[in-house]
């Protein structure tokens, strides 16, 4: 054991840790690895292979005191004893300043705090040898682990030091590894069930960089929750998950997101673990808890897109009424799931907003039926259908006078538009001063209503490109009026003929709430901001290096000034034509180089028209096949963005009316002086309570087991006929399981 003590520690940069665990290489000289290791070699397994676990336990209350603080009892260590670890095998060290270190590092959130095994005996990553022998995970290696805590009980406190690893106690690597007998000595020693592993390994991987991402996805393999409770959640470990309650822990607590065990689970996606840490008998936790995103575990789910853990959460929140038969009348809470909050205020946080603004498959199975599509309902027979009828019939009228004004405008240019004194005139006018009252009402009471509504970030945000776009054509009919006053009727028809077609676009929006068209709509937008994105930025590519060769082609062709062919820019024109088939082979024949030119043509019209165009084409075909599969998903998603955006625009007294009429009040609220309201569903179901009964009962009688239970020391039999067939089991009242067997 001396030569182990005095032995020099060669340690290379990396995770030691990961290399044990992968069978790595030899060549780390650290103590603990010539302890214990993953081949069943060192001493330890040496002792053990010799003397058996009497050698073991000998050897590790004879030699194994000088290791830790006090002989095993421990001490609180500061960061002079961590920096001394850290710099163990540096000659000259230079200490950072503190605002200069990085947001992992473990001195920038150090806190004093016990510890037993020395620091300068750990290895490379902080770690003790009680946490190599878990992670090493064979029964011999258990085995050990358990005689060594045994010795010393104090070694549960330990958490690795080191800024991968930091905060992990043998507890989290104990759950982590499913050791439940070790979990479960760790906590009679007395481990800190509330220790938090906060090392950059068990950070989602959006947050391990050194500039963190403002807004986490929370995905990363080893991101559970910090607390060793929502580790024995996030492993489905319903065993453990009750010991920890039973020992201290509780499920509220929330870790560096603020993310609590109902987040976990469903950032984990364990849709059983949810149910039970929900209504848990002894302990629940609770539903409504928000992390520092503003999230509730329903609305992360969402986010995330887990469909089956949002569906769950919803029957889980429900309140069930009556039922009869397989058909159920139940209200489920809307404070986390609807756009408005109670008091008629927008709630940007609500699941139906995330779900509306997602972009997986997930997203769409959250809308097709259920609560969601019912809520939507509504929603539209309350208020939107009559918002929607009334907009499309004043843009109707818009679309009339705007129309009718173009169609009136004097075929002579050179006539003025304000000196005309004929009929066609003055209907013009009229026609023109309705146009311009149309858009400052639309512009002035309807727009700045909704920014005055939500703000103005949450109006850009939200914005729906149609609605954009036919913003943008009124700002510019508004702009025409200057240039009319001016004199300059160029100018004016140059923003009229911008802002006609923005102007019918706008029935683009309300096309997408009819289910015929919807799908449609969708598919537009997708291939615009998809397909024709991509594509676009190909073609661009290849018209800037064919323009080029083109332009030169062309230069002392004859008559070159009177082709596109004449300058840079006209030559982009040019290869567009010739993209969509408008070209003059001919031509070729009187360039200065006819052979060059003809064989620089070829190749354009075998890259862009032939490849590139029938790219595009096959493109879209897949986005036409994807959307048409999902139509009624598609038009459900259109018509739901119609529905909120309608209800963006009416103002919170006449949002919270609306709110009273299509939802019933279902007690006070989590917040003093709020209350919450619900929206009511009558639905069937695939089983009533009968049928479940009687299935139980059928399995029961079909499989004949007998359960032998050791309870409190006595051996009880639960058979056929005994009336409580449901046992809930918890650790610390039932020992042991003798057996389970059939007749």
């Amino acid at each position: 054991m001396g030569n182990l003590l005095s032995g020099g520690a060669n340690l290379n940069a990396g995770s030691v840790l990961d290399r044990v665990i992968s069978q790595g290489s030899t060549e780390d000289e650290c103590l603990l690895y010539r302890l214990a290791n993953y081949r069943n070699g060192g001493e330890l397994i040496d002792a053990y292979n010799v003397g058996g676990q009497t050698e073991v336990e000998k050897l590790i209350k004879e030699q194994f005191g000088v290791l830790m603080y006090k002989d095993g009892k421990g001490q609180v260590i500061n960061r002079s004893e961590y920096l001394r670890w850290k710099f163990r095998d540096t000659k000259q060290v230079r200490l950072p300043i503190e605002a200069s270190l990085s947001p992992h590092d473990p001195l920038a959130k150090w806190e004093d705090h016990d510890a037993c095994w020395q620091m300068q005996y750990r290895g490379s990553l902080g770690e003790t040898l009680l946490h190599v022998l878990i992670i090493c995970d064979t029964k011999l290696h258990t085995r050990l682990a358990r005689t060594l805590l045994k010795c010393f009980p104090n070694l549960a406190m330990d958490v690795v030091e080191g800024e991968e690893y930091l905060g992990a106690s043998a507890l989290h690597l104990a759950i982590a590894y499913f050791n439940n007998e070790l979990v479960q000595e760790l906590v009679e020693a007395g481990a800190n069930v509330m220790q938090r592993a906060i090392g950059s390994f068990f950070l989602p991987r959006d947050q391990q960089r050194a500039r963190p991402s403002r807004h986490t996805d929370y995905e990363g393999l080893a991101y559970l929750g910090e607390f060793p409770l929502a580790w024995a959640a996030c492993c489905a470990n319903e065993s453990v998950y009750n010991l920890l309650l039973d020992s201290g822990a509780h499920p509220d607590h929330q870790d560096s997101f603020g993310n609590m065990i109902l987040h976990m689970v469903v950032v984990c996606d364990k849709l059983d673990m949810f149910g039970y840490a929900l209504r848990h008998p002894k302990l629940p936790a609770s539903n409504g808890i928000t992390n520092n995103e503003g999230l509730t575990p329903l609305t992360l789910a969402c986010k995330l897109g887990r469909a089956e853990v949002f569906r769950e959460m919803l029957e889980l929140s429900a309140r069930e009424f009556w039922r009869y038969s397989n058909i159920t009348c139940s209200a489920y809470p809307l404070n986390a799931l609807d756009t408005l909050l109670p008091d008629g205020r927008t709630n940007w946080n609500s699941a139906l907003f995330i779900i509306l603004n997602g972009t997986k498959e997930e997203h769409l199975d959250m809308l097709d039926g259920g609560i969601i599509q019912r809520l939507l309902e509504e929603k539209w027979k309350t208020f939107a259908r009559l918002q929607f009828l009334k907009r499309l019939c004043i843009l109707a009228l818009h679309l009339l006078m705007l129309s009718t004004a173009v169609y009136l405008r004097p075929l002579d240019r050179s006539k003025s538009l304000l000196e005309g004194d004929d009929w066609a005139d003055y209907a013009r006018y009229g026609f023109e001063i309705g146009t311009v009252i149309g858009v400052l009402s639309y512009l002035v009471v309807q727009q700045g209503g909704e920014i005055k509504n939500q703000g103005f970030f949450s109006f850009i945000k939200q914005l729906d490109p149609a609605k954009a776009i036919f913003l943008i054509s009124n700002i510019l009919i508004l702009a025409c009026i200057p240039f009319r006053l001016a004199g300059d009727i160029l100018m004016e028809e140059a923003i009229l003929v911008v802002a006609l077609p923005g102007s019918w676009f706008f029935l683009m929006f309300f096309a997408g709430a009819v289910r015929l068209t919807g799908p449609f709509v969708t598919m537009v937008y997708s291939m615009i901001t998809g397909d024709m994105l991509t594509f676009g930025i190909i073609y661009t590519i290849v018209l800037f290096g064919f323009s080029q060769t083109f332009f030169f082609v062309y230069k002392g062709f004859p008559g070159v000034k009177n082709t596109l062919y004449g300058t840079y820019p006209t030559t982009w024109m040019a290869l567009f034509q010739i993209t969509l088939g408008d070209y003059n082979y001919a031509e070729l024949a009187n360039t200065t180089y006819p052979s060059v030119a003809k064989i620089v043509f070829a190749i354009f019209m075998v890259f862009v028209p032939i490849l590139l165009l029938n790219m595009l084409i096959a493109m879209m075909g897949n986005t036409y096949a994807h959307v048409i599969e999902q139509s009624e998903k598609e038009w459900m998603k259109q018509w739901a963005k119609i529905v909120v955006s309608l209800e963006r625009a009416v103002p919170h007294e006449d949002c919270h009316n609306y709110l009273q009429e299509y939802s019933i009040k279902l007690g006070p609220g989590e917040t003093p002086g709020t209350e919450q309201r619900a929206v009511m569903v009558i639905k069937s179901k695939s089983k009533t309570r009968a049928k479940q009964r009687k299935g139980a009962l059928s399995n029961w009688k079909v499989k004949r087991k007998f359960v032998l239970l050791l309870v409190g020391g006595e051996c009880r039999s639960l058979q056929e006929g005994e009336p409580q067939l449901k046992i809930i089991i918890q650790m610390g009242d039932i020992h042991q399981v003798s057996t389970i067997f059939t007749i």
